[in-house]
């Protein structure tokens, strides 16, 4: 039988290791091994004094159904929770008040958030002509070059570097959000494509959803389908050295173990030391993909001690504000049962590119410093009744400028070598649906190089040629 070996117990390996056992049908055997003692990687839900709170990421797109399809497939379609329907907006920080994001022509035009110059340069961008260069270039970039500053420096930079933690100057639009590229070019104008992709959307739907127990419950579910006797957790993977058309890996506890095939679900500065003995070329590589530090800091209240309602999603802050955190997402609002009766639930978040110090400060500072952010926004002088912090150190990807050549770069040193294979949130996007697509990707390349059929279910492997 062959012996497929998955490094990392995030939700890429998980969906590696469950999908191959699927797609094997059971002609190889997997080993899932986790340096940690827990599985899921950056997703980690936590329940403290009553409040449901999420560490890393709290939801997933619906448009990307992987995750929806992956979520049925293991029972979980009744914990599905959208985000709450509705009117709900998200704000934006800035000159000392929480301003509505605006959304469409009309409350852009009464908007106090964008000057009137600054409105009539975002009106100008139909006037635009489409650039002519083909290739990559940075999302503050396009911003500026389609919308003017204003529009980046207060409403793009914040939201669209926002989701990866990222400098707006030097976060790839390609790699992040290459439909604009395509709007662009298709309508010669991003507000005329805008126009035509919502005149034929359906309204009314959620774009977020959720587990109601949490995302955790994904990575236990996966964990429970998986079966006993596939996980290592707690053990770290010293090196992976190769032997004679196979690899052998080597963990920190002495064992050594044999494997057919490896896949790296792990960061990509992890594997550049792991792979460092088989190819020094494709080590150097993944070590140029840059990685950032988070933190996420979650505070409960009373109701009666938050003046204002909690009547969005929370807020955004520019970097021109030159505040100490991102964002402010107001949990309780965005879905139900994230709080007891009487309380709501803020989560805080910090650091990312160009604001690191502010996320490797002591848990007890992080708290502070949130709660002193959030008190300047909204006035909330009270004690909260639960705080909770999150670290993520170098947990964020970077996808800066030319992230998808060199992403090219690295997978064509990695096939290379017989029986490699890399996946997980560096490459091919850093949310849930991107690293469960690219884990099944992976899987199809790999039971693929054998050619395996759905006869393998009775435990014959059938070779492609002899088909």
């Amino acid at each position: 039988m062959r012996h497929t070996i998955i490094i990392g117990g995030g939700i890429t390996g998980l969906a590696a290791a469950y999908s191959l056992q699927k797609e094997s049908h059971g002609a190889i055997a997997v080993t899932l091994i986790e340096g940690s003692q827990r599985l899921g990687g950056k997703i980690m839900t936590a329940r403290a004094g009553g409040f449901l709170v999420e560490g890393g990421p709290d939801s997933f797109l619906a448009r990307k159904t992987v995750t929806l399809d992956l979520c049925r497939e293991l029972g979980l379609e009744d914990q599905l929770q959208p985000a709450r329907a509705g009117k709900f907006p998200t704000y934006v920080w800035s000159g000392g008040r929480l301003h509505p994001l605006p959304m469409g022509v009309r409350p852009m035009v009464g908007s106090r958030l964008i000057s009137l110059a600054g409105k009539l340069r975002m009106a100008a961008e139909v006037l635009i002509p489409p650039r002519e260069l083909d290739g990559d270039e940075s999302v503050a970039s396009f911003v500026r070059r389609r919308f003017g500053s204003e529009m980046l420096v207060k409403l793009a930079g914040p939201l669209m570097g926002g989701i990866y933690a990222a400098d707006p100057e030097r976060l790839s639009l390609g790699s992040t959000f290459s439909f604009l590229q395509v709007m662009e070019k298709k309508y010669g104008s991003v507000l005329r494509g805008w126009k035509k992709a919502r005149g034929g959307s359906k309204g009314g739907r959620s774009m977020f959803l959720t587990l109601r127990g949490g995302l955790l419950q994904l990575a236990e579910a996966l964990e429970t389908a998986i079966g006993p006797g596939v996980v290592e957790r707690g053990v770290q993977v010293a090196a992976v050295l190769p032997q004679q058309g196979r690899y052998e890996v080597v963990l920190e506890d002495g064992r050594s173990l044999t494997a057919d095939d490896v896949v790296f679900a792990t960061p990509a500065y992890v594997t550049a030391d792991l792979v460092e003995y088989i190819d020094t070329a494709l080590a150097e590589h993944l070590r140029a993909i840059r990685y950032v530090t988070t933190a996420t800091v979650s505070l409960g209240f009373r109701e009666q001690d938050v003046p204002r309602a909690l009547d969005g999603f929370g807020f955004v802050v520019p970097r021109m504000e030159q505040r100490r955190i991102n964002a402010c997402t107001w949990t309780s609002t965005k879905f139900e049962g994230r709080a007891p009766d009487g309380h709501v639930l803020m989560r805080v978040f910090v650091g990312g590119a160009g604001a690191e110090a502010f996320a490797e400060l002591t848990d007890d500072a992080l708290v502070a410093l949130a709660r002193q952010e959030v008190d300047a926004a909204m006035n909330i002088g009270a004690e909260p009744v639960m705080a909770k912090v999150f670290r993520w150190t170098k947990g964020n990807p970077q996808y800066e400028v030319g992230h998808r050549g060199r992403v090219e770069e690295i997978e064509a040193l990695a096939a290379k070598h017989r029986g490699l294979y890399l996946a997980g949130a560096a490459y091919h996007g850093a949310g849930i649906p991107d690293c469960i697509e690219n884990a099944q990707a992976v899987v199809r390349q790999l039971v693929g190089k054998y050619g395996i059929s759905h006869q393998a279910a009775t435990g014959h492997v059938v070779p492609a040629a002899a088909r």
